[in-house]
């Protein structure tokens, strides 16, 4: 059985290829090395990851997902048929197919972005965190969370964000800018470039992970 041993250096000169090409022949042309840099890495990692992130977030994973390479046109002006980055998901056990909480979302490539937590929330949901917020007490505790996140180079984060706060909230809210974001995410689209190829990456993906835990149990609790 395969164990993780990084991504290659050589998967983004893949991609810059890709984005110049575009062409289903090409790519066909070349399947086996996207399957090679970046496919098989991807669905290894994932696998290993997940009992790991399990016993960080004590909450039981849903099956991990890798996303296909092949872009959604049917809305987009863009017609580029592929996507220049792999992405793949480790989500939280119980929702089904609705789209619930992130232990871990990544995607890698000509862009990078690794994230954590609620992205999309329920108008319920989204009540509730707001009250969450305003309560001194829960709202103080998530943002002394999210501000040691940032000292590790991760950020609040969602779909979603308001210009303005909130109906009835101060601009001068010391929570202000967590109360116009939309869900309760955290993201970070720098990677060390000491492990950004190394087997290592999966103990710094970790080591995020395990900073993001409490934010989102967090988020578990009041939302």
């Amino acid at each position: 059985m395969s164990t993780f041993e990084g991504f290659h250096k050589d998967g983004v000169g893949f991609f810059h290829a890709l984005k110049m090409q575009q062409s289903r022949e090409w790519f066909a042309e070349h399947k086996e090395d996207f399957e090679r840099l970046w496919n098989a890495p991807m669905k290894v990692f994932l696998d290993e990851m997940k009992p790991q992130l399990q016993k960080v977030y004590k909450r039981k994973l849903g099956d991990v997902k890798v996303f296909r390479i092949y872009r959604d046109v049917r809305f987009s002006k863009d017609k580029s048929p592929f996507k220049t980055w792999m992405a793949g998901l480790i989500p939280f056990a119980g929702y089904g197919k609705m789209e619930g909480p992130a232990a871990l979302y990544l995607h890698l490539g000509l862009e990078n972005f690794i994230a954590f937590g609620f992205y999309q929330l329920e108008p319920a949901q989204l009540k509730r965190y707001r009250a969450g917020l305003l309560d001194e007490k829960k709202g103080s505790a998530l943002q002394k969370l999210v501000d040691a996140a940032g000292k590790v180079g991760m950020q609040a984060d969602a779909l979603e964000t308001l210009k303005r706060p909130p109906p009835g909230v101060s601009p001068d809210h010391p929570r202000v800018e967590l109360l116009k974001q939309k869900a309760l995410g955290l993201s970070t689209s720098k990677i060390p470039d000491s492990v950004r190829y190394k087997k290592t990456f999966a103990k710094w993906v970790l080591g995020q992970a395990k900073v993001a835990a409490p934010i989102l149990e967090w988020g578990f609790k009041n939302l």
